[in-house]
C-alpha cells in the first residue's frame, strides 16, 4: 500500500483532519521556537521579543530563558511544551491511521488522536492564558504588544481542536478501509 492508496482510502473527514493538523503542526512549531510571543519597546532595550526559550532585543542580543526562576514562566513553558507535544502525536497518530497497513482500522489508534488533539489544544490554551495574564505585569511600565507566536500559538489550538471534532465525527474505523 502507497501513500496515495492510504490517502484515497481514507474519509474525507480523515483528509481534512490530516491536512488541518499538518497546518496546526506547522503554526505550533513556529510559535514554539521563536520569540516572538510578546515584544517590548523601550529606552532600555530597545526593541525585545520574549518567546518560551529566550528573549532576544535589537541592542541586547539574545539571553535564553529556559531554566527561569519565575514559576509562572516554568509553567507556561512546561504547557507549551505539552502543547506542542500534543499536537505532534496527534498528527503522527493520524498519519499512521492513514498511511501504515497495519494501523489502518484501528480505533484506537484514531481514539489516541482525538485525545491528543484536544489535550494539546487544551495545554497551548494554557500556556497562551498564562502568558497573556503574568507578562503585562513581568514587563511593567514599557510599551508591550503581544506577537505572532502568541497569535499562532492561539490559531494552532483552534486548528487542533476543530481537526479533533473532525476525527470524532469521521473517523470512526481509524480511517479508512482495513487491507484485504
Amino acid at each position: 500500500m502507497g501513500v496515495k492508496d492510504g490517502f484515497m482510502g481514507a474519509s474525507v473527514m480523515m483528509k481534512v483532519a490530516l491536512i488541518l493538523l499538518i497546518v496546526a503542526n506547522l503554526f505550533s512549531w513556529i510559535a514554539f521556537t521563536t520569540t516572538s510571543w510578546g515584544y517590548i519597546d523601550s529606552n532600555i532595550v530597545n526593541f525585545r521579543g520574549d518567546g518560551l526559550w529566550m528573549r532576544c532585543g535589537e541592542s541586547v542580543g539574545c539571553s535564553r530563558s529556559d531554566g527561569t526562576r519565575l514559576d509562572w514562566y516554568a509553567a507556561f513553558q512546561a504547557f507549551g511544551i505539552f502543547g506542542f507535544v500534543g499536537i505532534n502525536l496527534a498528527m503522527l497518530l493520524v498519519v499512521l491511521t492513514m498511511f501504515v497497513g497495519s494501523c489502518k482500522g484501528n480505533a484506537e489508534a484514531n481514539m489516541g488522536a482525538v485525545i491528543m488533539c484536544f489535550a494539546g489544544a487544551v495545554c497551548w490554551l494554557i500556556a497562551v492564558i498564562i502568558f497573556a495574564a503574568e507578562w503585562p505585569d513581568w514587563v511593567g511600565n514599557v510599551p508591550d504588544k503581544f506577537g505572532f507566536s502568541f497569535a499562532l500559538a492561539i490559531i494552532a489550538l483552534i486548528i487542533s481542536v476543530v481537526a479533533g471534532i473532525l476525527l470524532v465525527v469521521g473517523g470512526k474505523g481509524g480511517g479508512g478501509t482495513s487491507p484485504a
